[in-house]
Protein backbone atom coordinates (compact mmCIF):
# COMPACT_ATOMS: atom_id res chain seq x y z
CA UNK A 1 0.00 0.00 0.00
CA UNK A 2 2.83 2.70 1.05
CA UNK A 3 4.18 1.75 -2.39
CA UNK A 4 1.64 2.47 -3.86
CA UNK A 5 0.86 6.14 -2.31
CA UNK A 6 4.79 6.37 -3.16
CA UNK A 7 3.99 5.64 -6.44
CA UNK A 8 1.15 7.71 -7.28
CA UNK A 9 3.00 10.59 -5.86
CA UNK A 10 6.24 10.06 -8.01
CA UNK A 11 4.01 9.91 -10.99
CA UNK A 12 2.25 13.22 -10.35
CA UNK A 13 5.25 15.16 -9.90
CA UNK A 14 8.96 13.48 -10.34
CA UNK A 15 8.09 10.94 -13.06
CA UNK A 16 6.61 13.61 -15.77
CA UNK A 17 10.55 15.26 -15.90
CA UNK A 18 11.20 12.14 -17.91
CA UNK A 19 9.08 12.92 -20.49
CA UNK A 20 10.00 12.40 -24.05
CA UNK A 21 7.71 14.56 -26.93
CA UNK A 22 5.44 15.06 -23.89
CA UNK A 23 4.86 11.89 -22.93
CA UNK A 24 6.01 10.58 -19.57
CA UNK A 25 6.32 6.79 -18.72
CA UNK A 26 4.11 5.44 -16.32
CA UNK A 27 5.71 4.32 -12.81
CA UNK A 28 2.28 3.19 -12.04
CA UNK A 29 2.35 0.28 -14.83
CA UNK A 30 6.03 -0.31 -13.72
CA UNK A 31 5.03 -1.05 -10.10
CA UNK A 32 1.62 -3.00 -11.04
CA UNK A 33 4.10 -5.29 -13.37
CA UNK A 34 6.59 -5.49 -10.44
CA UNK A 35 4.87 -6.75 -8.05
CA UNK A 36 2.44 -8.91 -10.17
CA UNK A 37 4.86 -10.99 -11.53
CA UNK A 38 5.65 -11.96 -8.18
CA UNK A 39 2.00 -12.40 -6.99
CA UNK A 40 -0.78 -15.19 -7.33
CA UNK A 41 -3.25 -14.13 -9.61
CA UNK A 42 -5.65 -12.67 -6.65
CA UNK A 43 -2.69 -10.91 -5.41
CA UNK A 44 -1.76 -9.40 -8.72
CA UNK A 45 -5.55 -8.07 -8.88
CA UNK A 46 -4.76 -6.73 -5.55
CA UNK A 47 -1.84 -4.69 -6.42
CA UNK A 48 -3.50 -3.62 -9.68
CA UNK A 49 -6.83 -2.38 -8.12
CA UNK A 50 -4.88 -0.60 -5.36
CA UNK A 51 -2.56 0.94 -8.16
CA UNK A 52 -5.12 1.83 -10.20
CA UNK A 53 -7.53 3.40 -7.55
CA UNK A 54 -4.68 5.52 -6.99
CA UNK A 55 -4.38 6.23 -10.30
CA UNK A 56 -8.11 7.30 -10.41
CA UNK A 57 -7.89 9.42 -7.80
CA UNK A 58 -5.15 11.86 -9.54
CA UNK A 59 -6.89 11.61 -12.95
CA UNK A 60 -9.04 13.45 -14.87
CA UNK A 61 -10.52 10.31 -16.68
CA UNK A 62 -13.63 8.25 -15.26
CA UNK A 63 -13.77 7.12 -11.78
CA UNK A 64 -13.34 3.42 -11.73
CA UNK A 65 -11.33 3.09 -15.11
CA UNK A 66 -8.11 2.76 -14.02
CA UNK A 67 -8.99 0.38 -11.12
CA UNK A 68 -10.76 -2.37 -12.90
CA UNK A 69 -8.08 -1.89 -15.67
CA UNK A 70 -5.11 -2.49 -13.97
CA UNK A 71 -6.73 -5.00 -11.20
CA UNK A 72 -7.37 -6.96 -15.04
CA UNK A 73 -3.65 -6.10 -15.64
CA UNK A 74 -2.41 -7.31 -12.42
CA UNK A 75 -4.64 -10.76 -12.77
CA UNK A 76 -3.05 -11.35 -16.08
CA UNK A 77 0.30 -10.64 -15.61
CA UNK A 78 -0.40 -13.02 -12.16
CA UNK A 79 -1.49 -15.71 -14.75
CA UNK A 80 0.98 -15.10 -17.38
CA UNK A 81 4.32 -15.03 -15.32
CA UNK A 82 7.22 -16.99 -16.39
CA UNK A 83 8.27 -18.33 -12.86
CA UNK A 84 12.51 -18.74 -12.70
CA UNK A 85 12.62 -16.00 -15.07
CA UNK A 86 10.01 -13.04 -13.85
CA UNK A 87 13.08 -11.15 -12.21
CA UNK A 88 14.46 -10.44 -15.22
CA UNK A 89 15.28 -7.03 -16.56
CA UNK A 90 13.80 -8.51 -20.60
CA UNK A 91 10.84 -10.12 -19.03
CA UNK A 92 9.68 -7.11 -16.76
CA UNK A 93 10.16 -4.70 -19.58
CA UNK A 94 8.37 -7.07 -22.13
CA UNK A 95 5.27 -6.84 -19.80
CA UNK A 96 5.48 -3.14 -18.97
CA UNK A 97 5.23 -2.79 -23.17
CA UNK A 98 2.42 -5.01 -23.34
CA UNK A 99 0.58 -3.49 -19.79
CA UNK A 100 1.74 0.31 -21.33
CA UNK A 101 -0.16 -0.42 -24.92
CA UNK A 102 -3.00 -1.78 -23.24
CA UNK A 103 -3.50 1.23 -20.78
CA UNK A 104 -2.99 3.94 -24.02
CA UNK A 105 -5.51 1.81 -25.95
CA UNK A 106 -7.45 2.41 -22.84
CA UNK A 107 -6.91 6.18 -22.66
CA UNK A 108 -7.56 6.42 -26.64
CA UNK A 109 -10.80 4.63 -26.80
CA UNK A 110 -12.74 6.57 -23.68
CA UNK A 111 -11.34 9.70 -25.40
CA UNK A 112 -13.35 8.58 -28.67
CA UNK A 113 -16.52 7.81 -26.40
CA UNK A 114 -15.88 11.17 -25.13
CA UNK A 115 -16.24 12.50 -28.48
CA UNK A 116 -12.59 13.59 -28.69
CA UNK A 117 -10.34 11.07 -30.57
CA UNK A 118 -7.03 11.87 -31.30
CA UNK A 119 -5.85 11.52 -35.00
CA UNK A 120 -4.30 8.35 -36.03
CA UNK A 121 -0.83 9.68 -36.48
CA UNK A 122 -0.96 11.15 -33.11
CA UNK A 123 -2.24 8.56 -30.84
CA UNK A 124 0.05 6.26 -32.79
CA UNK A 125 3.04 8.27 -32.05
CA UNK A 126 2.07 9.12 -28.60
CA UNK A 127 1.49 4.68 -27.73
CA UNK A 128 4.82 3.94 -29.14
CA UNK A 129 6.28 6.68 -26.85
CA UNK A 130 4.81 5.87 -23.95
CA UNK A 131 4.69 1.89 -24.37
CA UNK A 132 8.56 2.01 -24.82
CA UNK A 133 9.18 4.70 -22.14
CA UNK A 134 7.13 2.62 -19.61
CA UNK A 135 9.03 -0.78 -20.70
CA UNK A 136 11.96 0.96 -20.17
CA UNK A 137 11.22 1.81 -16.70
CA UNK A 138 8.94 -1.37 -15.69
CA UNK A 139 12.86 -3.15 -16.17
CA UNK A 140 14.18 -0.42 -13.85
CA UNK A 141 11.49 -1.13 -11.68
CA UNK A 142 11.46 -4.57 -11.68
CA UNK A 143 15.27 -5.82 -11.43
CA UNK A 144 15.42 -2.74 -8.44
CA UNK A 145 12.13 -4.65 -6.75
CA UNK A 146 13.49 -8.35 -7.39
CA UNK A 147 16.42 -7.38 -5.96
CA UNK A 148 16.07 -5.77 -2.93
CA UNK A 149 12.68 -7.53 -1.98
CA UNK A 150 13.52 -6.93 1.97
CA UNK A 151 12.95 -3.43 1.31
CA UNK A 152 9.55 -4.03 0.10
CA UNK A 153 8.57 -5.68 2.89
CA UNK A 154 9.80 -9.20 1.53
CA UNK A 155 10.83 -11.45 4.30
CA UNK A 156 12.24 -14.19 1.82
CA UNK A 157 12.78 -14.52 -2.27
CA UNK A 158 10.34 -17.64 -2.33
CA UNK A 159 7.57 -15.66 -1.07
CA UNK A 160 7.82 -13.36 -3.99
CA UNK A 161 8.11 -15.91 -6.69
Amino acid sequence: MLVAAFAVLAQTTLVRLLAVRDVSPDLLVAVTVAFSLGASPAGGFAVGAVVGLGRDLFSIGPLGLGTGLFALLGCAVALRRPGAFAGHFAVQAFFGLVCAAVVSGAEVLVLAAQGEPPGLRLAATHTAVYALSTALLSGLVGAAVWHWARWFGLRRRSEFE
